[in-house]
């Protein structure tokens, strides 16, 4: 994707004046390819080439290899140590946006009388917003054609550069939004649940244990509670006889017998309470976050893969760039099937109309109202780090109204939970909102820059 931008990005002229028309224009062509995407997988499922089943197999597929290779091939070149430092500015811009859109979440879906599990949906909806084919797309364009995005720090900036930094900022900021998504998110907000909780709309809280992971059983009673972790006892139990070591007689090999004893050691360590509930909380993304991190932070291994014309970035790595690729087009086809009306999808809330609303506002409106202002003080008032780079401003605006996050669907359908709830959120979002708010925040961005320079 990023040679693929990079190309995109020599072909384009430099603007110096970019007219209200022209944003608008950029903005659709942006929305337009997702829509179209998304409507031929809504083809698809219409003609029955793309079932219920069918889409599951997908999500699966795409959430344990595609999307963990995206995740590699985007992160592990543009980490090391010394980038970490100056970019510290993003992962509190992060935390203070994360958190700014959970209140907003919280105390919407408190007015409109939403229940646990619809609440915890809107959270999700507000948290995790879009930080990649949207937005990249915008910044690659408008660093191209917006005018005074030059960075006075960097000596011969242009609009290459430009783009590079802005593609940087986005990734990091999307990067933390996968860690919290795949983790809260995947474990918690928009995990599996039963009718009953689902259904359940007093203030009686339904007791509940996730079991294992990937899966989630919730459990009354303690009689139950107790009865189920028997169950996993005697899984546990069977799964360690059935990894045991040979008899002794078959593993009489000086080579099989080191084997039974690291399977043995394995065991006892993947046993152990820290490191059960560890691997427990992890997921394929994660584990392709946590690899990243580790190519990121030792030259040799970055060089290794990323350095160009080398064995290994000409066969391994080109060969995760090319699954990677495959991950986003995928989430936007199993998208589009969604919105095909199906009797396999659990019937929608009695709050859909609610749910809608609140995802919506809690992740373009009220958080925009608080963050912009900040934002623009800070650009403003504090020259520091990569604050006084005027891309940064316009990422952040980007990022504050854009809409909720494409893969949440994945996890929506992976899960079985509020699946026409994602796509009408999705639906408003992408083909009502975006437009109108896309171009506010980028005329606000210019109007903005031209006041903090």
């Amino acid at each position: 994707m990023i040679s693929i931008l990079s190309a995109h990005m020599v072909e384009k002229p430099l603007n110096p004046d970019l007219s209200f028309m022209d944003i608008s224009l950029l903005t659709l062509e942006a929305v337009i390819q997702v829509v179209l995407i998304c409507l031929a997988g809504f083809v698809a499922a219409r003609s029955g080439i793309l079932t219920k089943a069918g889409q599951k197999v997908i999500s699966l597929i795409n959430v344990d290899l595609f999307t963990p290779c995206l995740v590699f091939i985007k992160l592990a070149p543009l980490l090391s140590l010394n980038k970490m430092a100056d970019l510290i500015v993003i992962p509190i811009f992060f935390c203070i946006a994360t958190f700014t859109s959970y209140v907003s979440a919280r105390v919407t879906s408190k007015m409109l009388s939403l229940n646990g599990p619809e609440t915890d949906f809107v959270t999700a909806m507000g948290v995790f917003g879009n930080s990649n084919s949207l937005p990249v797309s915008l910044t690659v364009t408008l660093a191209y054609t917006l005018p005074d995005l030059l960075w006075d720090q960097i000596d011969d900036d242009n609009s290459d550069r430009v783009a590079s930094r802005g593609i940087l900022y986005l990734l990091l900021f999307q990067q933390l939004g996968q860690i919290l998504r795949w983790s809260w998110g995947f474990n918690h907000l928009l995990r599996k649940r039963s009718i009953e909780e689902l259904s359940q709309y007093n203030d009686e809280p339904v007791t509940y244990r996730r079991i294992e992971s990937g899966d989630a059983l919730y459990i009354n009673t303690p009689q139950q509670l107790q009865q189920a972790e028997s169950v996993v006892s005697d899984r546990n139990l069977e799964s360690l006889e059935e990894d045991a070591p040979l008899d002794a007689k078959s593993s009489t090999s000086t080579l099989g017998s080191m084997a039974a004893r690291i399977r043995s050691v394995w065991i006892a360590f993947a046993s152990w309470g820290p490191v059960k509930s560890f691997l427990s909380f992890m997921n394929p993304p994660l584990y392709a976050m946590l690899l990243s991190l580790v190519v990121g932070s030792v030259p040799l291994l970055q060089n290794l893969f990323f350095e160009k014309d080398t064995f290994v970035n000409n066969t391994v790595t080109q060969a995760v760039l090319l699954l990677g690729s495959v991950s986003i087009p995928l989430i936007l086809v199993v998208l589009g099937s969604n919105l095909n009306p199906s009797d396999e999808h659990l019937p929608p809330s009695k709050h859909y109309n609610r749910i809608i609303f609140a995802s919506l506002v809690s992740r373009m409106i009220i958080p925009s109202m608080i963050l912009l202002p900040l934002i623009a003080a800070c650009v403003k008032y504090i020259n520091i780090s990569i604050l006084d780079d005027p891309i940064f401003l316009l990422v952040a605006f980007i990022l504050t109204v854009s809409p909720p996050a494409i893969q949440l669907s994945q996890i929506t359908q992976l899960n079985s939970i509020y699946e026409t709830e994602m796509a009408g959120v999705l639906f408003w979002g992408y083909v009502v909102l975006t437009l109108p708010t896309t171009i506010l925040i980028v005329v606000a961005s210019l109007e903005v820059l031209k006041w903090a320079i």
